[in-house]
C-alpha cells in the first residue's frame, strides 16, 4: 500500500472520528436540551401544583374563618335569645309571684271581710234573740197581768188573744232551731259515712293515693287553689280514689276539729232553746235535759217544737260519739298501716 492510501485512510478516519464527535456533541446537547426542558416543566407543574394548594388552603383557610364567624354569630344570637327567654321567664315568674301574693292578699282580705260580716251577723242575730226573748217575757208578762186583771173583773175576752201571743212567738223560733237542726243532721250523717269510706278503705289495704290530692289540699290551705270551694267539694273531688295512711292523718285531724266544731254548734242550739248559759265545764247532754227539764215546767205551755228539736239534737249527738269512735279506728288502722309499711309481714310465697 503506497503512502497516499495511507495517508487517505488516516484522513478517513480523522473525517469519521471528527463527525461521530459532531454528532455525539449534538445529540448530548439535545438531550442536555431536553433534560433542561423536561426540568423546567416538572418545576413549573410543581410551581403550579404549590400555587393551587397554597389557593386551596387560603380558600379554606377563609371559609374556616367565615364559618367560625357565622358560628360566632348564631352563639351570640342564641345567647342574645336565652337572655331574653331568661328575662321574660323572669318577668312572667315575677308577674305570677305578684298574681299570687296580690290573690292571697285577695283571699285574705276577703276572708277577713267574711269573718267580721259573720262576726256582725252573729252579733246582730244574738242581739235579735235577745230582743225576741224581752219582747216575748214582757208579752208574758202582760198576758198573764192582763189575764189576772181580767180575772178579777170578771171579763175574759181578751185571754185568748193575749195568751196566744208567747205559743206563736216561740213556734217561729223553735222551727227555725229545728230547721238548722236537720240541716245540721243530714251533714253530720254525710260525713260520718265519709269517714266510714275513708276508714274501711285504708283498712282494706289501700295505701295508694296520687301526690294530686295532698298537693292540692296544702294548696288549699294556702288559699292558692279552690279558694271558693269547701271541704265537702274537695272530697268530692277525690270521692273514688284510695286514700293513703298520710292522708289518713291529714283527715283525722280535719275530722276532730269539724266535730269540735259541730259539738259547740250543739251547744248553741241547745241553749237557744232554753238550755241556759253554755258552760264549757258541762256536757251537751246536761244542757239539753236541762232544756227538756225547762220545757217541760212550762205544762200547758211547753212547745212539742222544742222537744222535737231537742231530741234531735241529741241524735247527733250519739251520731257524733260514733264519729270519734270511727276515729279512733282510723287511727288505730294507719297505726298499723304504718307498721306494715315499715316492717311488712313475711308471707310464704311456696315451697323450693
Amino acid at each position: 500500500m503506497s503512502t497516499w492510501q495511507i495517508s487517505g485512510v488516516i484522513v478517513l478516519i480523522a473525517i469519521i472520528g471528527i463527525v461521530a464527535t459532531m454528532i455525539w456533541l449534538m445529540v448530548n446537547h439535545s438531550r442536555g436540551r431536553k433534560k433542561q426542558l423536561k426540568e423546567r416543566l416538572i418545576a413549573t407543574r410543581q410551581a403550579a401544583a404549590r400555587q393551587r394548594v397554597a389557593d386551596k388552603r387560603a380558600a379554606a383557610h377563609k371559609m374556616s374563618q367565615e364559618r367560625l364567624a357565622a358560628k360566632r354569630a348564631a352563639v351570640e344570637r342564641q345567647a342574645a335569645k336565652r337572655a331574653e327567654i331568661a328575662k321574660a321567664a323572669a318577668e312572667r315568674v315575677a308577674a305570677e309571684r305578684a298574681a299570687v301574693e296580690r290573690e292571697i292578699a285577695e283571699w285574705a282580705i276577703a276572708e277577713q271581710a267574711e269573718n267580721e260580716r259573720v262576726r256582725a251577723q252573729r252579733q246582730v242575730e244574738k242581739q235579735r234573740e235577745a230582743e225576741e226573748v224581752d219582747i216575748r217575757m214582757r208579752a208574758v208578762e202582760e198576758a198573764i197581768a192582763e189575764w189576772v186583771e181580767v180575772g178579777q173583773y170578771g171579763s175574759s175576752t181578751e185571754q185568748p188573744v193575749k195568751l196566744n201571743v208567747l205559743p206563736e212567738k216561740t213556734r217561729s223560733h223553735a222551727e227555725a232551731i229545728q230547721q238548722q237542726v236537720q240541716l245540721t243532721a243530714k251533714e253530720v250523717a254525710k260525713e260520718r259515712d265519709e269517714l266510714e269510706f275513708i276508714k274501711n278503705r285504708i283498712e282494706a289495704d289501700v295505701d295508694f293515693l296520687p301526690v294530686e290530692f295532698k298537693h292540692t289540699i296544702n294548696e288549699w290551705k294556702v288559699g292558692k287553689v279552690f279558694r271558693r270551694s269547701t271541704f265537702d267539694d274537695l272530697k268530692l273531688k277525690f270521692r273514688y280514689k284510695a286514700y293513703s295512711v298520710e292522708d289518713g292523718y291529714e283527715l283525722l285531724q280535719m275530722y276532730r276539729g269539724w266535730v269540735a266544731e259541730q259539738r259547740e254548734k250543739l251547744a248553741g242550739f241547745a241553749q237557744s232553746l232554753g238550755g241556759g248559759t253554755v258552760d264549757k265545764s258541762q256536757t251537751i247532754q246536761a244542757i239539753i235535759e236541762r232544756a227538756e227539764q225547762n220545757e217541760r215546767e212550762k205544762q200547758l205551755e211547753m212547745d212539742v217544737d222544742v222537744i222535737y228539736a231537742l231530741r234531735n239534737i241529741r241524735d247527733i249527738l250519739e251520731r257524733l260519739i260514733n264519729m270519734e269512735i270511727l276515729l279512733k279506728a282510723l287511727d288505730e288502722v294507719c297505726r298499723k298501716r304504718s307498721e306494715q309499711i315499715i316492717a311488712p309481714p313475711w308471707q310464704e310465697k311456696g315451697t323450693l
